[in-house]
């Protein structure tokens, strides 16, 4: 049976989208079948990350109640990684309901290694419907104080909830002299440390490509960090959640 990660955080802009596409290509060179779920109903950019933006049916027609969820399921040019993408125009984020989240991703497990949901931030209602669609959850924070406290009230609230909290992704450090140093960030969060991700304009470049940085230059120091998280995420991930659910 396969996992449900959620890829969650306080606050926008911290790279959840970034993560989920270099995690998922990670995961999917370890030899993993991988599905990414653009969750973000309002605010999609995985299928522009992860290449395909010509999709004729996303989660927004299958949460219409227009679609099912297999006919939004795109194979990638990756290997073993499919993709579910979400529409970028109002008319369809205006039709679907959020609430159908959960019932429409959590039995895609059986069919893959790994399910991660690309959520949006915060605790409204979209948000939590997409988190709790997934089983275990990843932080993705930067460092910076109140994004980190932002998150760390997002990471309390899933636990309330019965999710499995894995454990918090470092991203985008090193691009200033104040950046909260990782073992104070693992202090005020008080969850594990899964990843620190370093600031590198690859990262950015790979974005501007429509590329993962995993596949755009795998030798730079962003998808190095991407597959040091992906073997941490394959050894840990499935422990917490077998124990809970």
């Amino acid at each position: 049976m396969g996992r449900l990660i959620s890829i969650a955080s306080g606050k926008g802009g911290t790279g959840k989208t970034t993560t989920t596409a270099n995690l998922s290509l990670a995961l999917g060179r370890m030899g993993h079948r991988v599905l990414a779920v653009d969750a973000d109903l309002t605010m999609a950019n995985l299928s522009l990350v992860m290449g395909i933006d010509d999709a004729g049916t996303t989660i927004h027609d299958v949460l219409s109640g227009n679609a099912e969820i297999n006919d939004a399921i795109y194979q990638t040019s990756y290997e073993n990684v499919d993709l579910i993408p979400a529409a970028i125009d109002w008319e369809h984020v205006k039709r679907a309901d959020p609430r159908g989240l959960p019932g429409a991703i959590k039995p895609l497990k059986a069919s893959y290694d790994f399910v991660l949901i690309d959520c949006p931030a915060g605790l409204q209602m979209d948000a939590m419907n997409a988190m709790l669609s997934g089983e275990e959850v990843i932080l993705i924070t930067n460092p910076e104080i109140s994004c980190i406290t932002d998150t760390m009230k997002v990471g309390i609230v899933l636990k309330k909830a019965g999710l499995a909290v894995l454990g918090f992704v470092l991203n985008r450090y090193g691009r200033s002299e104040n950046d909260i140093p990782p073992e104070a960030a693992e202090e005020v969060m008080e969850l594990p440390l899964l990843s620190v991700i370093p600031e590198d304009p690859k990262v950015r470049e790979a974005t501007l490509e429509g590329v993962p940085v995993v596949e755009y230059d795998p030798a730079s120091d962003g998808a190095r960090a991407f597959m040091k998280l992906a073997e941490e995420v394959d050894r840990i991930a499935g422990l917490k959640a077998r124990v809970m659910y």
